[in-house]
């Protein structure tokens, strides 16, 4: 018998065999692990980019949302160019004496000469609430980031929409803030309810082309009882008991009534006079008013923070709607005519962007490039209330990402509108930027 030669059934793999498997295998394995570690730092990031984005998505649906209310209820109230009221200027009042008719100032404590009287029980003086008020990089104002906007938005919600609801009576001389609001027809107050807003107005003398038109009074009261089957509307200067806010003076203030019409007498602190049937009241519903602006929390994260004017409380009360929204600009645009010509009578409906800001011919936009003048006040006039609003939001992931090397990228901080980086710093976050576009639907100033 032949024997054939062959391997020993118990006989394994060689060394070299071993080896090159396990470099083969560690290969592999190493390959295998970066891979999914790779991909790990990929997922980590989209996950806080979808986060950061999640988070500006919300605050700017929430912001739109109340910019595009801005002015409702307030139809007449908004104040239009040349616009001057005497009785609400001087160092003791909450504007100063050189106003700003319009949307834009440059911190908060120019507020704007437009919008409804109301009374502010912790200054113990009158005030202006303006539909819609933007302050164009703040730099001055305490809590606030700086070369950030603020926007305060103002509407009634409920309101009846209707111009006038009740007339005043002619025969009750209305001579102060004290004395009850009497209303002409029987049961006239059943429309009313306790708790709600109403404004006071009256019809004044309408101007045309270049005469100015006055001022319809829009000062503003809330119903401190219940109006039912009455011809009264109780508004005692007590706080309600919802909001705990005194909107209403304890005593004659006259600053809160505007001088009365060119067609009465006009006594001091007197509006509306015996015999005046033109003057009415509209119910304003519930007050909104709101303020968004941007600040840091202990940890130094910018949060996008909205703050409730119309409830008690201080700065402190502010609650934070976004975090990681470290910049918010806010532009806004009017139809100005030709050539800047504020014409009312001649616009081409077009809201042109362009860079000329010095002669404002080819930009009818405010705030959209760097050093845009701040329109003196008169120069806006119907632009009170502007015909669109755009918001623009720069948002940051909350951590930094050490994919990004700070030493060899120009990663940081974004130019956007008018607010410009003279020195940029770099960091390792990522950002997104979201900008949309509102049109307020109550842009009419008249």
């Amino acid at each position: 018998m032949v024997m054939r030669s062959g391997q020993h059934p118990e006989s394994g793999m060689t060394l070299v065999e071993i080896m090159i498997t396990l470099i083969i295998s560690s290969i592999v394995a190493a390959s295998t692990f970066m891979f999914f570690a790779g991909q790990q730092r990929i997922y980590e990031t989209q996950t806080k980019l979808l986060n950061i984005q999640q988070n500006v998505w919300a605050a700017m649906e929430v912001v739109a949302r109340y910019v595009r209310a801005s002015g409702s209820g307030m139809y007449e109230c908004v104040r239009p160019a040349n616009y001057s009221d005497p009785s609400v200027q001087g160092a003791s009042k909450l504007i100063s004496t050189n106003p700003s008719d319009g949307p834009l100032t440059a911190s908060l404590s120019l507020r704007p000469q437009t919008g409804i009287r109301a009374w502010d029980s912790v200054a113990n003086q009158m005030q202006w609430i303006p539909p819609l008020w933007i302050v164009n990089n703040s730099t001055t104002d305490a809590g606030v980031v700086q070369n950030t906007d603020i926007v305060t938005v103002a509407f009634g919600n409920g309101t009846s929409g209707a111009d006038t609801d009740v007339l005043l009576d002619p025969n009750h001389a209305f001579l102060n803030t004290t004395d009850s609001i009497v209303l002409l027809g029987a049961n006239s107050g059943n429309m009313f309810r306790a708790g709600e807003f109403v404004l006071l107005l009256v019809t004044p003398s309408w101007g045309f082309g270049n005469n100015p038109r006055l001022d319809r009074g829009c000062t503003m009261f809330q119903i401190t009882g219940d109006p039912t089957n009455s011809t009264m509307l109780p508004h005692g200067a007590v706080p309600f008991v919802t909001d705990g806010i005194v909107w209403n003076p304890g005593g004659n203030v006259p600053d809160m009534l505007p001088p009365a019409p060119d067609s009465l007498p006009p006594p001091t602190g007197y509006w509306l006079n015996s015999g005046n049937n033109s003057a009415g009241v509209r119910n304003f519903g519930q007050l909104t008013w709101i303020r968004f602006y941007i600040a840091t929390n202990g940890a130094g994260t910018p949060q996008l923070m909205m703050r409730r004017l119309d409830q008690p409380g201080d700065a402190s009360a502010a609650q934070v709607l976004a975090e990681g929204i470290e910049d918010f600009q806010v532009a806004f645009a009017c139809d100005t005519g030709p050539n800047g010509s504020y014409d009312l009578t001649n616009l081409n409906g077009q809201l042109d962007e362009g860079i000329n800001d010095t002669a404002k011919k080819t930009d009818e936009w405010w705030n959209n490039v760097p050093y845009d003048t701040l329109p003196p006040p008169g120069s806006q006039g119907f632009c009170n209330l502007p015909m669109a609003v755009r918001l623009t939001m720069v948002v940051r992931t909350l951590t930094p990402d050490d994919l990004i090397d700070p030493n060899l990228t120009g990663n940081g901080p974004l130019d956007v509108e008018d607010h410009r980086y003279s020195t940029r710093p770099t960091d390792q976050y990522r950002r997104r930027v979201l900008s949309t576009t509102v049109y307020p639907r109550n842009n009419k100033p008249l």
